[in-house]
């Protein structure tokens, strides 16, 4: 999914636990692994480029969705912070998982249980009608909480 739904998912969650700040960082920080083939193939500097690449369902680069995007890492990350501070780490866990389970929802490559590269699919396709539609249900639920 794109930036929008995760950021909502974080607000969502940070509202109802009371810590916005854990909860945007445990729907967000996953998407620093693009940074990795942005910068290594210079898209990073190149503003068309960049737009092209994040609005496109295909990962032309085949490295965007890994090592943060798996479920060993969304295990070891959160058992990590849960044995500094339970309740952080129950907020982050639960924002990084929402973040994971909105891209099992999308049609771009995702790799759930990466090293291993078992492809999962979502119904709906990125930036598409129903993307959209879903994510302003995301906000509706917001406002409604």
């Amino acid at each position: 999914m794109f930036l929008l739904a995760h950021l909502i998912a974080g607000l969502l969650i940070g509202k109802i636990f009371g810590n916005y700040i854990t909860a945007l960082l445990g729907a967000l920080i996953l998407d620093i692994d693009h940074l990795i083939p942005y910068i290594k193939h210079n898209i990073i500097f190149n503003f068309k480029k960049f737009w092209k690449t994040i609005t496109n369902s295909k990962d032309p680069y085949g490295n965007q969705r890994n090592y943060l995007h798996s479920i060993f890492s969304w295990i070891i990350i959160s058992f990590v912070i849960i044995l500094f501070n339970f309740y952080i780490g129950l907020v982050f866990s639960l924002a990084y998982f929402s973040h994971l389970l909105l891209d099992a929802l999308d049609s771009s490559d995702f790799y759930p249980f990466y090293p291993l590269r078992y492809n999962l699919k979502g119904p709906i396709k990125y930036l598409s009608i129903e993307e959209h539609i879903f994510t302003f249900c995301l906000i509706i639920l917001f406002l409604l909480i």
